[in-house]
Order: structure tokens, then C-alpha cells, then sequence
């Protein structure tokens, strides 16, 4: 009893250390995006490449801003250069659906960068 117990509270310290980042912490706001809200962050690997959804809604008035995407291999760095930002009318109300599909096979992870429209 004792040796399934031992196995049960592995699992779990080890289920505890894999947790995956919020929608928050993947997050990079910049400028004023507050009435921009992300209410879905989704990922999966087609074809051997990373691609990524993020839904936006805007809960303001029509607002503009822009939006990148930071590609992030194994290691934890980024495996690309700085893509440019992407202008993306969002109305009030409105849920917008963002697509973003990784330039390279080595990014492994994202951060999604939203920014005022300047």
C-alpha cells in the first residue's frame, strides 16, 4: 500500500511541475490594448509546423491595434526574427479570430503580442 502511494504522489508533484502557461502569461500587451480581451489561446503541430489561434474581443469602442507573434523553440529562445505587426480592426463587441503559422519547424511555443496601432 505504502508502494502505491509513493508511485501516487510522484505522479502527482510531476503532473504539478508540467503545467502549461496561462493565456496571460503568453501574453505580451503594449500601449493601450486594456479593452482588448483574450478569451481563447489554442495551438497544434500540422504538418510538422507549429500553428497557432488566439480569438481577441473587444469590449470598447472600434478599436485598432496590431498584433505578432513571437515564435519560441525547445530551448526557450526565440527562433526567428521579430515578425512585423499585423494591423486587425477590432468593432465593439466584436470577436476576432487570429491565425498565426510558425515560420520554421524549430518553434516549439509561442507569445502572442498585442500593441496599440500607431
Amino acid at each position: 500500500m505504502k508502494k502505491y502511494f509513493a508511485i501516487l504522489m510522484t505522479a502527482l508533484a510531476l503532473a504539478a511541475c508540467s503545467s502549461t502557461p496561462s493565456m496571460k502569461e503568453m501574453t505580451v500587451r503594449m500601449g493601450d490594448t486594456d479593452s482588448i480581451q483574450i478569451t481563447d489561446m489554442r495551438s497544434l503541430v500540422r504538418n510538422g509546423v507549429l500553428t497557432a489561434q488566439v480569438t481577441i474581443q473587444n469590449d470598447s469602442k472600434s478599436n485598432l491595434v496590431s498584433y505578432r507573434f513571437k515564435w519560441i523553440g525547445k530551448n526557450g529562445m526565440t527562433v526567428t526574427d521579430e515578425e512585423a505587426w499585423k494591423p486587425v480592426t477590432a468593432g465593439k463587441g466584436q470577436s476576432t479570430v487570429i491565425m498565426g503559422i510558425a515560420p520554421t519547424p524549430d518553434a516549439t511555443d509561442f507569445r502572442f503580442e498585442l500593441n496599440q496601432y500607431k
